[in-house]
């Protein structure tokens, strides 16, 4: 959280649709968990609509990884077959973006020799600093008209670092 892969992806999006490659900027974004059906399926359907719903545009699934979680489950294997097969049918009419923690996105890319085959470019964002975190809440704060005491963005560039456990 926090690292911008909703904004980063919106920025791609917007690039593509900018340079003529996507045909809107349409950007639907879900949880990976939104593709799965809730009975026998339903799954299959789930997903093909919200790629119909994206086409043109820019498809981003955050938390993909889910999809595979504990081992996977019946309903994440449909989930990245039938996406895999929207994908290749609509190659020219939908830019796919997934996101999640490094580690568990190259599990999942693992899983599946055509997600490595389709998911070939990977961009790993940095986690922010504390001190680039407490800049970004001084300028949110400037947005709504309030102002830092002396001396607060420091003590909160040191606070956020201890209160997520990092250095």
């Amino acid at each position: 959280p926090g690292t911008g892969k909703s904004t980063t992806a919106r920025l791609i999006g917007e690039f593509l649709f900018a340079h003529g490659i996507l045909e809107t900027g349409h950007f639907k974004e879900i949880n990976a968990l939104h593709l799965k059906g809730q009975y026998v399926g339903q799954t299959a359907h789930n997903v093909r609509e919200i790629v119909q719903d994206a086409l043109g545009g820019c498809l981003f699934i955050d938390e993909a990884y889910a999809l595979i979680s504990n081992g996977g489950d019946t309903f994440g294997k449909e989930v990245i077959q039938t996406l895999l097969t929207e994908i290749e049918n609509h190659r020219t009419e939908l830019l796919v973006i997934l996101a999640g923690y490094e580690g568990p996105m190259e599990t999942l890319l693992g899983a599946d020799p055509g997600l490595k085959r389709r998911f070939r470019q990977q961009i790993v964002l940095s986690n922010y600093t504390g001190a680039q975190l407490a800049a970004i809440a001084e300028v949110k704060a400037i947005e709504k008209g309030y102002t830092f005491e002396p001396g607060l963005l420091e003590k909160l560039a040191k606070w956020i670092p201890d209160a997520r456990g990092q250095e």
